[in-house]
């Protein structure tokens, strides 16, 4: 499935590529272009709206993050470039605080005894129901081990 979605991004990088003002295409090296070509998905069908401006086209991830790297690495000057950077990197930062939040070590070990104490009371709260068997049910699981042997 990821490598479909990968594919597909390279269809659409191909396609913006295509539309490219010729100065900002010669940027690219040759051999990127060459491998979107030669690697792009066959039978996905996408097509660039001009009207829209491509920060509002429906892009998928893996395009935005490519498209992404292309810019920083060959399009963009060096005021851009260091821009850019830091923005990218603010992003980082936010990104690994909402995970610090998310998955921090002292909450999940805190939700862990939360947990503990619940499923404790809930046993506290449940009785052992304990099954008596007949005589005769007995005398018959006798006779069966004696014949199965």
């Amino acid at each position: 499935m990821e490598n479909i979605e990968y594919s597909n991004s390279l269809y659409q990088i191909n396609e913006i590529i295509k539309y490219m003002a010729p100065n900002l295409k010669a940027r690219i090296p040759k051999k990127f272009i060459s491998y979107f070509e030669n690697n792009k998905s066959k039978d996905y069908d996408w097509k660039i709206d001009k009207a829209i401006p491509l920060k509002e086209q429906s892009l998928l991830p893996t395009t935005k993050e490519i498209l992404t790297v292309l810019y920083k690495d060959y399009i963009c000057d060096d005021i851009e470039r260091v821009e850019l950077e830091k923005t990218l990197n603010n992003n980082e930062i936010k990104y690994q605080e909402e995970l610090r939040e998310k998955y921090n070590p002292e909450n999940i070990f805190n939700d862990k005894t939360k947990k503990v104490v619940n499923t404790i009371t809930e046993n506290e709260n449940t009785s052992v129901v304990t099954y008596k068997e007949s005589f005769f049910s007995k005398i018959i699981s006798k006779i069966k081990l004696v014949f199965h042997m």
